[in-house]
């Protein structure tokens, strides 16, 4: 197929077998089983001579939203493959190895269905441990092939320069903590991989990607798969000044602040509690998912520890390193000292608890502020309408802020002036014609 098609590229019908999407650049030929044309299920085959990898392994959330729902779940691995919503066992045949970019499910996968010959390459087996493996172990699901058999081959990803395959793993900023680019140096073409990025990191624990570029000393490529989901978007997202002089003015103006993240979105959460802090506020962790950022908070930002907080409500275990707090006796009584990081319905769930015993807190001039979840395409467990009626009820105003992790369209130019490719198979996008035309423009 030749360039020009990508953007009319469709899949088949969808309870039939997806078809590939390939071209060739020199010796080295890409082949694209998810991504094309849709947001998420990313999965890119590079082959040169006789090596063969894999960037990303993703689900097709696409997929899943017209075939199940409700009690009609996934029968497994076996089902989707069927269906398409996850790679072909055809794309991973072979491969040297596979590169997961970052721990969304749209490009994670099934990391449990990949066969034990095949190494897999992941950002950080320790959040992998603390995240995936500890969320999705539910015997009887189909999510509990998400994380990787006791057999497989784990091994993290080499940051900043070239493994044994010719990948050189590219640190940037997203929504999950940590992410990658990565960079292909072939026997006659480098090939970028963008994976999901975001151009400017909200808190300084992440790279921005021209500064990653000029670190491994490359300053053009040959060919470069760019993701371009906010393309897209049909709003604005926010920016990270905006989102920061957001949260600012929130905890200015409102008395208590309960914030729903992304629990992979560490670089929210590090900003969430750095402004707290200048606010004068300590960080109350509602949401059981959220407990692996201790680790990280300890040796990113350490003296913040004693400002962090564990609900008393959700009734496990707390850190070591961590308080105990009543989000009932105390919180809630004092609600311009704490900010809350918690899942919406989990909030709802102890004010509920409370209005039926007859102590109903009067939260009036409180806020919750939703944050759209991560992948875009994900499925959504609040049902959003009915949340914000419950939330009324206890005089808290329910908030939406669009913060991405993607970069926005309006720099899409910044990343072709960093990697000056020669040419572009959009991916992750709904708008690979106007990334084309984009890219003709720019180059």
């Amino acid at each position: 197929m030749k360039k020009s098609d990508i953007a009319l590229w469709e899949y088949d019908d969808v309870m039939s077998q997806q078809r590939v999407f390939e071209h060739s650049y020199g010796k080295v030929k890409i082949r694209v089983y998810g991504g094309l044309n849709e947001i998420g299920g990313n999965c890119v085959v590079v082959e040169d001579e006789d090596k063969k990898i894999v960037f990303d392994n993703g689900i097709r959330f696409s997929v899943l939203r017209r075939l199940y729902g409700g009690r009609i779940e996934p029968l497994g691995p076996l089902e989707l493959r069927s269906v398409g919503a996850i790679p072909p066992l055809e794309a991973l045949q072979g491969a040297s190895a596979i590169y997961i970019s970052h721990l969304h499910l749209d490009h994670t996968g099934l990391l449990g269905s990949i066969t034990p010959e095949v190494g897999i390459k992941i950002p950080s087996t320790r959040v992998l441990e603390n995240t995936l493996m500890s969320w999705y172990r539910k015997p009887g699901s189909w999510l509990a092939y998400v994380p990787p058999d006791y057999t497989a081959k784990i091994e993290e990803a080499t940051s900043g320069k070239e493994d044994e395959n010719r990948v050189i793993a590219l640190p940037v900023s997203h929504s999950c903590f940590p992410a990658y680019s990565f960079l292909y140096v072939g026997s006659d073409a480098t090939i970028f991989y963008s994976g999901d990025l975001r151009l400017e990191p909200l808190i300084n624990i992440s790279h921005r990607l021209d500064e990653v570029m000029r670190s491994v000393g490359v300053d053009k490529v040959d060919l470069a798969l760019i993701e371009g989901t906010n393309f897209s978007a049909d709003h604005t997202p926010a920016t990270t000044s905006t989102f920061r002089d957001y949260i600012s003015l929130m905890l200015r103006e409102y008395e208590l602040v309960s914030v729903s993240i992304d629990p992979l979105d560490l670089e929210a959460f590090m900003a969430i509690l750095d402004l707290s802090l200048l606010m004068g506020r300590n960080l109350v962790i509602g949401s059981e998912r959220l407990l692996w950022v201790i680790e990280e908070v300890e040796k990113i930002m350490p003296e913040a520890l004693d400002k962090i907080y564990v609900s008393e409500e959700l009734e496990i275990p707390t850190p070591l390193l961590l308080r105990n707090i009543s989000l009932a006796n105390e919180v809630f009584k004092n609600p311009k000292s704490y900010v809350v990081a918690i899942e919406p319905v989990g909030l709802l769930q102890i004010f509920r608890k409370l209005k039926i015993i007859g102590e109903t807190p009067d939260l009036t001039g409180s806020a919750v502020v939703l944050m759209d979840p991560e992948p875009r395409e994900s499925i959504k467990e609040v049902e959003e309408g009915a949340l914000r009626i419950w939330l009324k009820t206890f005089g808290i105003q329910a908030l939406r802020l669009r913060l991405s992790g993607h970069y926005l369209p309006h720099q899409f130019r910044n990343i072709i002036e960093t990697i000056k490719p020669k040419e572009i198979i959009p991916i992750h996008t709904e708008e690979a014609s106007l990334m084309i035309k984009l890219f003709q423009r720019f180059k």
